[in-house]
Formats: structure tokens, C-alpha cells, sequence
């Protein structure tokens, strides 16, 4: 609206429109919609997350293997995603592991056991030739797993190879703010991040970490 016309405005209009703007927030203050949470509430939620994720990823791999497992990436640290935030995770097995040549077999075990237990599996899929991987792909958004990948190279013990199995899981988006929980479990951000505290091997059965960095 021009200036020109707001000067022939009657006092009565003007105060109207004075009002309408400030509950609209044009030219002045807004007011967010929606109450944002705590940091602390934030931080409670995503721990809570973490460890629904973790504990339903940890249920898959005690059907595979209830030993411990080489962690590749731990878990913990919250990925920006396009609500929030996100968790990922990767598990392999021990270096020379092997199903003694049963390791096809042991994943139609494991994909019928996650069809039973709550799991949405996707059809298996299918490579070309000279990909030998078997790929099982699952979601479970209740228990907070947004994606599962079971991915095996079988071995033969006729060449000489061993399995090779890893687990990689992303949990779902969750709303909040990926970089201030970052910092919440590492403090301010470095150059170099420290990186202790995260074990080289986990079994199943461990108490997932998650504020390992703030310890101390």
C-alpha cells in the first residue's frame, strides 16, 4: 500500500490496520506457530531414538551372529536430514568368519525371520553377472529404522574365501536440530573431531553409547 493513500486514511481504519499488521508479523515481530522444545527435551528425544534404532538393528544381528562385531560407523552422530535429523550405522563381521558355505541358506533364514517379527522386507533384489552379494532390504519405521541393508558375499571354502557380511541401517528423519545435538554430544565443533570413545568391537548385546563424548 503507497504512502499516498494511507494519509486519507480515517484514524479509526489506520488503528485497524496498525493491529492486523502486527498479528500478521509484517513489519513487526513474529511469533512462531509452533512451540519449539527445549534443548534438553530435544536431546532426551534423540537419545530415545538412537536407542529404539540401535536395539532394533541389534535384533537383526543376533540373528546372524551374537558375537562381537567390527563397528564402521558408530551410530551416534546426527546427520542432517530433510525434517531434522538422522542416524547411521554399520556393523560388519570378524575377519575370517565364515557359514561354512551355509550362508545363502542362513539369509532366507534371516529374511523370513524379519517378514515374522514386524519387519517390511523388499523383494530380493537381482544383479548381473559376477555379482555374487546377497542383499536383504528392510524398513521398520515403528522401531525407528527408516532402512536395513544385510549385504553377504558368500565364500567358498573351494577358493579359499570367506563371507563377508555387513549391516548398514539409517533410522528415520526426526524432527530437531542436527547440529546443536551434534554439539550437545561433542561440544563445539574442530578442526579435527576426537573421535575416542568408540569401540572397535560391539556385540548385540551391549548398552548402545550415546553420550560417550560428553563424559568426563
Amino acid at each position: 500500500m503507497t504512502e499516498r493513500r494511507r494519509r486519507g486514511l480515517p484514524l479509526i481504519l489506520a488503528s485497524a490496520m496498525v493491529a492486523a499488521t502486527l498479528l500478521t508479523g509484517c513489519g513487526g515481530p513474529q511469533m512462531s506457530p509452533v512451540e519449539t522444545p527445549t534443548s534438553e527435551q530435544g536431546f532426551a528425544e534423540a537419545k530415545a531414538v538412537n536407542l529404539a534404532f540401535k536395539t532394533a538393528v541389534a535384533d537383526v544381528q543376533k540373528q546372524i551372529f551374537d558375537g562381537e562385531w567390527r563397528v564402521g560407523e558408530y551410530g551416534d552422530v546426527p546427520d542432517a536430514c530433510d525434517q531434522g535429523y538422522e542416524f547411521f550405522l554399520r556393523r560388519k563381521l570378524p575377519e575370517g568368519f565364515s557359514f561354512n558355505e551355509q550362508g545363502p541358506q542362513r539369509m532366507e533364514e534371516l529374511r523370513t525371520w524379519m517378514s515374522d517379527n514386524g519387519w517390511q522386507v523388499d523383494p530380493a533384489p537381482s544383479y548381473g553377472p559376477g555379482i555374487d552379494n546377497i542383499v536383504i532390504v528392510a524398513s521398520k519405521p515403528d522401531a525407528k529404522v527408516a532402512r536395513l541393508d544385510v549385504d553377504l558375499l558368500p565364500g567358498t571354502a573351494a577358493q579359499g574365501t570367506v563371507d563377508v557380511l555387513e549391516v548398514r541401517a539409517t533410522s528415520t528423519c526426526e524432527p530437531g536440530d542436527a547440529a546443536a545435538l551434534l554439539e550437545q554430544l561433542r561440544g563445539p565443533v574442530k578442526a579435527v573431531p576426537d573421535e575416542t570413545g568408540i569401540p572397535d568391537l560391539e556385540s548385540p548385546d551391549a548398552t548402545p553409547l550415546f553420550e560417550r563424548s560428553t563424559e568426563g
